[in-house]
């Protein structure tokens, strides 16, 4: 079967998901009878070959791990793109495992067994997107979150009280965990058009860590920055 990227539902929405599966019959059932506004689309290749701004887009993976090659997709990010997952997965399995490791590995939220029902999966769908956006948090190393609904700091208890500016970059670090934000990315998104240099980033990130730790926010091959997850 060659590869899919197909989105099969064009009403606008929020939120998009992406259905990774061997299983044509599967795909085929979600795309004859999906009634939802969800924006769903799907994707279906031995290798894989989706790389980082596509899978940034989605806000929810569901990956049918039928041919068991759920570690295949989680390390081919790793190998090929030094990019950990941080997407939620809804994971289908025929034979749910008891060793949990590889579902902790994968970033799975939810795991489910095959047969499931299209009525099922969906409910299961919006249950967690609506979860994962009142519950919208970062969790850092050292015991420090960020809360991207509300766009607060915390280490616990303790709010870690920043800028305005440093509000912003740790924002966009927490929303893009575990991979590198470079430094034009940063200028575009922090800045926005307003004067930039790398001494002012570097003036901010100093400030940063000052109020959390010298290992909080980490440069990157003198590219960027990056924030990791626990």
């Amino acid at each position: 079967m060659n590869s899919i990227f197909i989105d099969i539902n064009n009403s606008v929405s929020t939120k998009s998901v992406l259905i990774i599966s061997h299983d044509v019959n599967f795909i085929e059932n979600i795309k004859e009878n999906n009634d939802t506004k969800l924006n769903i689309s799907y994707y279906s290749e031995n290798k894989y070959k989706l790389v980082n701004n596509v899978i940034n887009s989605f806000d929810l993976i569901v990956f049918d791990n039928e041919n068991n090659d759920l570690e295949s997709f989680v390390n081919s990010f790793k190998d090929s793109h030094n990019y950990e997952i941080n997407i939620p997965l809804i994971i289908l399995e025929k034979n749910i495992s008891k060793e949990q490791s590889l579902y902790k590995y994968s970033n799975a939220f939810l795991v489910l067994q095959k047969p499931v029902s299209l009525d099922s999966l969906i409910v299961n769908i919006d249950l967690s997107l609506n979860f994962l956006s009142i519950n919208k948090k970062k969790q850092f190393e050292d015991g420090f979150y960020f809360d991207i609904n509300r766009e607060l700091l915390f280490k616990g208890k303790e709010l870690i009280k920043l800028t305005k500016t440093e509000r912003k970059l740790v924002k966009l670090l927490a929303e893009n965990v575990n991979n590198l934000v470079t430094y034009e990315d940063i200028a575009q998104e922090v800045w926005r058009g307003k004067n930039f240099s790398i001494y002012s980033l570097r003036n901010v990130v100093k400030h940063i860590r000052e109020k959390t730790s010298d290992a909080f926010l980490k440069n990157s091959s003198n590219r960027g920055y990056v924030i990791n997850t626990v």
